[in-house]
């Protein structure tokens, strides 16, 4: 079983080598760690699993699942995208790696013998050329703000901004997720800096690829510093799932229950109190898509990781096909105290909760959250689209929590 071809390609953190991905015969692919790297107490941790369990990763085709949720997910615009432009197959996810694998999630690097591995050109200037990766299924873009403009990075360069383009099917995307995002921020949650920004303010990217949208949404990106990358992982990373499992309905699964769990195991105190906070917002805001992706841990040079700020809350309710219908209720991406479906959250559910993640005071800090958050709404309200506020409201109206704390007022 030997590495066959070119296809040998360094992983560093933090610039520290922590092993070889590796092509092999027969289609598969390797992650050999660093015997160095393992020698020295995975010193910059590369990520939880590897903690967990130090032995080499196998994959029967693609890249090992912690490497394959660094790229964008197969059958998304961006992909289709970066493969065309890099001459590589959808599905040879190693030769994606190598071709951006300076850019990636985080403080890793995935670095080939030639260091980088082609060019991907946008329209006809070289300053527009993609050679970063983002995961995910919608369109977005790592940008750097100069001035007024969004540009895409040049060579050695790295975006501070992730820029999410909507597509056809949801214009208004970019006012919810602003609006969403200024609700968690006044009910105290963790949030970078964002806004809607009309889309004549990016340059240096093909009409072709952004397709016919007015507005987008950008976003600070929280693995980015003056002073240097943070390294991160994403909840599916950290289970060592892979991206097609992130909503934990494929076997080995998870809940937000093992979410908590899993926070309080590996993290500080203060990171479950804000999971729990976090949770029940996305229960106050109707969100339906808070799936394992978006959720991440953030690593320095220890083994202690904290969570990320706050990134990808959206009211998706906002959307009738989302919403409330005569057929059913919209459903949690995970279930809560074994229930998925908004329309069965209550006292009891949230009890099972605080037992299953043996968290004595979860359900008080839960409902806490829940009232910071029906205080925070008035204070974002007019900001939000209309389709936003009636959602939300009739939300308020259904749900056993969020009726228990209150009516949702529009004024103070």
């Amino acid at each position: 079983m030997s590495a066959i071809g070119s296809e040998e390609l360094s992983v560093r953190v933090y610039g520290e080598p922590v092993g070889i991905l590796s092509a092999l015969d027969g289609g598969r692919t390797r992650f050999m760690p660093s015997s160095r790297w393992l020698e020295a107490g995975q010193h910059p941790p590369l990520g939880l699993p590897f903690l967990t369990d130090p032995r080499p990763r196998m994959a029967p085709a693609a890249a090992p699942a912690w490497f394959e949720n660094l790229l964008p997910e197969r059958g998304s615009r961006l992909r289709a995208w970066l493969c065309r432009q890099q001459g590589v197959r959808e599905t040879s996810s190693l030769a994606l790696l190598a071709a951006v694998g300076r850019d990636l999630p985080g403080a890793v690097e995935v670095i080939g013998e030639a260091g980088d591995h082609g060019e991907a050109v946008v329209g006809d200037e070289p300053s527009g050329q993609l050679r970063f990766s983002l995961a995910g299924v919608q369109l977005k873009l790592s940008m750097l703000l100069s001035g007024e403009r969004f540009v895409i990075p040049a060579r050695g360069e790295t975006g501070d901004w992730i820029v999410k383009i909507p597509g056809d099917r949801f214009p208004e995307l970019p006012e919810v997720e602003a609006a969403t995002m200024s609700w968690a921020r006044a009910a105290g949650l963790e949030t970078p800096d964002f806004h809607v920004l009309p889309i004549e303010r990016l340059h240096g990217v093909t009409p072709e690829l952004l397709g016919k949208p007015l507005k987008a949404f950008a976003i600070k990106r929280f693995d980015r510093r003056d002073d240097g990358r943070i390294h991160q992982e994403d909840f599916a990373q950290a289970l060592d799932f892979r991206p097609e499992q992130k909503y934990g309905d494929l076997q080995p699964g998870m809940t937000y229950d093992g979410m908590a769990r899993l926070v309080r195991d590996v993290c500080r105190e203060e990171s479950l109190t804000d999971l729990i906070a976090r949770l029940a917002f996305v229960v106050a805001s109707g969100n339906d898509d808070a799936h394992l992706k978006n959720w991440s841990f953030q690593w320095g040079h220890e083994h202690r990781p904290w969570l990320s700020p706050c990134y990808d809350m959206v009211a998706t309710i906002s959307w009738p096909e989302f919403g409330w219908t005569r057929t059913r209720a919209p459903r949690l991406a995970l279930s809560l105290g074994k229930e998925k479906s908004f329309a069965d959250l209550d006292r009891r559910c949230l009890q099972k909760f605080a037992e299953r993640t043996d968290v004595g005071n979860a359900a008080e800090i839960f409902m806490d959250s829940i009232e910071h958050a029906r205080t925070a709404w008035p204070s974002v309200v007019e900001r939000a689209p209309r389709c936003m506020v009636d959602a939300v409201e009739a939300h308020w109206r259904r749900v056993p929590l969020l009726q228990q704390a209150g009516q949702l007022r529009s004024h103070p």
